[in-house]
């Protein structure tokens, strides 16, 4: 009974890291930099994260930490459906349920159940974002955890999609944080 206390005690302190910031601090020395030419987002890694081939019209990148099964996803997308914000565009809220929907549909069609932890308004790069966070069990049966930030602008929205086995949360959450507060989400 106490493991099980102290193992949720610690997974509810993990959860309540900080994946977001307000406020991007100057340049970590010795880290690398990525700036998106289509979106015109940036940010910091490790250098010892690996940049993965650009995703599909230069809509963004993957990072690969050195924690096997893990990436971060970075994309830009354009905000061009309709929907009820001042500008007749998705709100960030139509988005998310949006991308709610189209999430638990694509795991369905795998049969995989996901546990939603509830959503959380956050920043990402100084811009008012989304979080989304749900769990899996992979094809190894192994638990996945992945965080799904976005924001949504006038005609353009940027997006973050963090993966990793939920083993490694403790462990990676601190370097990620790192690595968004580096964000910068170029223009709109």
């Amino acid at each position: 009974m106490l493991k099980v206390l102290l193992l949720s005690m610690l997974l509810w302190s993990t959860s309540q890291l900080p994946v977001f910031a307000s406020d991007p601090p100057p340049a970590i020395t010795g880290w690398k930099s990525y700036t998106n030419a289509r979106f015109g987002f940036s940010v910091q890694y490790p250098p010892e994260w690996q940049l993965g081939k650009p995703l599909a019209d230069g809509v963004g990148i993957s990072l690969y930490p050195p924690v096997p099964k893990s990436q971060m996803t970075l994309s830009g997308y354009l905000n061009m459906v309709e929907g009820t914000s001042q500008n007749g565009q998705q709100s960030i809220t139509e988005f998310a349920d949006a991308h709610r929907r189209i999430i638990q549909d694509l795991y369905a069609k795998k049969s995989i159940a996901l546990k939603w932890e509830p959503e959380s308004p956050v920043t990402l790069g100084s811009r008012p974002a989304m979080q989304l966070t749900f769990s899996y069990r992979d094809d190894n049966q192994a638990d996945v955890i992945e965080f799904h930030i976005f924001s949504v602008g006038r005609n353009e929205g940027r997006g973050v999609r963090i993966k990793m086995p939920a083993a490694a949360r403790t462990t990676l959450m601190p370097t990620i944080s790192q690595v968004l507060q580096t964000y910068e989400p170029g223009r709109d």
